[in-house]
Parts: structure tokens; C-alpha cells; sequence
């Protein structure tokens, strides 16, 4: 009898652990499997969020683009026209001008004829179809000679590898991704000398633009975009990211500054 009994109360205890630990079992499966449909539910949202951040940044840079191209047109038609009208005025008022009158008269007309060069040369450079049929390798060089004219800046391009082309939509943002650098070096760095290197390895293409000028701290400088919303920086790296280029960038103050970028080639043309 009493062994019965004992044997029963290890039944007992025997079920009672088992139950207990199933039990405990159930409640850890239940938690991990909360937190992995919590989990799955973060990066559902994550990914919803990045592929709007992506939409949103493709409509704003198609907006550019149309509006650089309108830009373009403009001064190519009206601004040209108007450059070239005053022009022939000047060179009627020659005719009939001595002595001071004469050589003001000559020296606006080489101010004239400066200005039509470089409408001419911006038009070209916000033309997005120019892009498409020169390549941006191209395309940045003339955006360098551009800046040479002014007599600010020593600048070097140097291109190596066998050149190849990338897809139109990404040679475009990588072209106004490198404008977008070089127009920052002109606002801010107070560099005097630009020296720009393009790569085409089996690949990718990769991008080096350094200047001498004061730097910048990088942290800092990233803080500044985000608080007050500052478009250098910002859309730098959104264009980069855009076209999955790796982007780095070094900066020491009094040093200069180096960017790197780097864009797959897998669609190569």
C-alpha cells in the first residue's frame, strides 16, 4: 500500500515537471515567436519606408533633371539670342565710334562674346540629352574645363582603364552627383586647385575628386545638413545611394578634401 502510494506521488511529481516544462516551453516559443513576427513586422516597415524614401527621391531628380533641362533650352534659344543681338549692336556702334568710345566698345564686345561662350557651355553642361550622347567621363571634363576658364582653379583630369558606358539614367545622376561636388569646392572650400580621376575597371567605375581648399568636419558638416536641412551633403549622398554607388568621403580642416565614388558596372552598356 504505502509503496503504491509513493509510486503514485512520483507519477504525480514526474507530470507535474513535465507539465511545468512544456508549459515553460510553450511560454518561451510563444515569446520568440512574438518577437520574430515583431521583427519581421520592423522590417516590413523599414523596407515600405526605404522603397517611399526611393520613390520620392526619383520623382525629385526626374524633377531636376526637367527642370535643368527647361533651364538649358532657355538659355540656349533666348539668352544666346539675346547675347548675339547685342553683339551686332555693338559691332553697328563700332562702326561709327573714335578714340575711347572705340576701345570700350571692342572691349564689350569681347565681354559679349565671353558671356554667349559661357552660356553656351552651361547650356551644355544642364542638358541631360548632351549627357546621353557624350558619356559623363565626357560630360565631367568639360564640367572641369568649365571651371579652368575662370582662372580660379588648376585643374587636372586624368582617365584610365577602358572606357565604357553605364546606363543613361545612371551616367545623368553621376554626372549632377559630381556637379553637385564640384559646385560645393567652388562655394566653400576656397581651393585653388581640382584634381579629378576617373577609373573603368572590369567592374565598376570609380571617381576620385580632391581639392586643396580649408576642409571641413565631417560629423559636424552632417549635423548642419540634417538640422537645417541642407541640400549639399544630403544630396550628395542621395544621389549616390540612388544609383548604389559606394560613396566615402575624407575631409581634414586645412587639408582638403577627397571623395571617392564607386558605381557597380554590372549593367554596363
Amino acid at each position: 500500500m504505502q509503496q503504491t502510494f509513493a509510486e503514485e506521488a512520483i507519477l504525480t511529481i514526474v507530470l507535474s515537471t513535465v507539465l511545468l516544462f512544456s508549459s515553460g516551453i510553450a511560454v518561451v516559443y510563444y515569446f520568440f515567436h512574438q518577437q520574430k513576427k515583431r521583427f519581421q513586422h520592423q522590417q516590413e516597415v523599414l523596407a515600405l519606408q526605404e522603397a517611399f524614401n526611393q520613390i520620392i527621391l526619383k520623382s525629385k531628380l526626374e524633377i531636376q533633371e526637367v527642370t535643368l533641362d527647361h533651364i538649358s533650352k532657355e538659355l540656349h534659344a533666348n539668352f544666346s539670342h539675346l547675347a548675339s543681338l547685342i553683339n551686332i549692336y555693338l559691332s553697328a556702334a563700332l562702326a561709327e565710334s573714335h578714340g575711347k568710345e572705340k576701345s570700350h566698345i571692342i572691349d564689350a564686345k569681347k565681354l559679349t562674346k565671353q558671356l554667349m561662350s559661357d552660356i553656351k557651355a552651361l547650356s551644355v553642361s544642364l542638358n541631360s540629352d548632351h549627357i546621353m550622347k557624350t558619356g559623363f567621363s565626357k560630360a565631367l571634363e568639360l564640367e572641369l574645363h568649365r571651371l579652368e576658364k575662370t582662372g580660379k582653379y588648376q585643374v587636372s583630369f586624368i582617365s584610365s582603364g577602358e572606357f565604357f558606358r553605364l546606363p543613361a539614367e545612371k551616367e545623368i545622376v553621376l554626372v549632377r552627383l559630381c556637379q553637385e561636388i564640384l559646385n560645393n569646392i567652388v562655394c566653400h572650400a576656397k581651393a585653388t586647385t581640382i584634381t579629378v580621376t576617373v577609373d573603368f575597371v572590369y567592374n565598376a567605375v570609380q571617381i576620385i575628386i580632391m581639392d586643396n581648399g580649408v576642409g571641413f568636419d565631417i560629423e559636424t558638416a552632417k549635423e548642419k545638413s540634417v538640422e537645417k536641412s541642407s541640400t549639399g551633403l544630403m544630396n550628395i549622398a542621395g544621389r549616390a545611394k540612388f544609383v548604389q554607388a559606394d560613396l566615402k568621403i575624407e575631409s581634414t580642416i586645412g587639408q582638403g578634401t577627397k571623395i571617392e565614388i564607386a558605381i557597380p558596372s554590372t549593367q554596363k552598356e
